[in-house]
């Protein structure tokens, strides 16, 4: 069976399966190169699949595309919808932690801290805004990034079969 190309997509736009949309002004174009051609690749692998197990050519092209453009939609959204309310939480509960141990640890020291604009704080206070300032980062990403991780899988799961059925919809 012969492999199916990889689709070109057009240029400064960014294409997975049937979903485009033109390359934001921030993405350099080396990213997108590397979107694309990733998306492209394995577009290209699912309709070579779908032509080896006798679906016709056209139609395991729509499939193929369908597919990968549900897969990519479902697993941005189950990662956000997950990852976002868990990352919040995390920074509060991190925030929390990381401010109180900062804080016992600054006191402990019994300095000032010259801070610009401000002035002078105790070592304390400088403890506990740095304390929950870290704290606040790493409960986000220990939490944020693990959940979002899950909800892209399930997410991106649940979009390749809704683009699926699509694609097998189309004539």
């Amino acid at each position: 069976m012969e492999p199916v190309a990889p689709i070109e997509p057009p240029e400064n736009t960014i294409r997975i399966g049937q979903w485009q949309a033109p390359r934001p002004d921030w993405l350099p174009p080396e990213c997108a190169d590397a979107i694309n051609d990733t998306a492209a690749g394995a577009e290209a692998q699912v309709s070579t699949a779908l032509d080896s197990i006798g679906i016709p050519a056209g139609r395991s092209d729509r499939v193929s595309g369908a597919t990968l453009a549900g897969a990519g939609i479902g697993g941005a959204t189950g990662a956000v919808v997950a990852g976002g309310p868990a990352a919040v939480t995390g920074a509060v509960v991190g925030g929390l932690v990381g401010g109180t141990i900062g804080g016992i640890a600054g006191a402990a020291l019994g300095t000032v801290v010259p801070v610009p604009v401000i002035g002078t704080v105790t070592s304390g206070v400088a403890g506990t805004a740095l304390g929950a300032a870290a704290g606040a980062a790493a409960g986000a990403v220990v939490t944020g990034v693990p959940v979002g991780a899950v909800g892209a899988v399930a997410g991106g799961t649940v979009g390749a079969g809704f683009g699926a059925g699509v694609g097998v919809g189309q004539p």
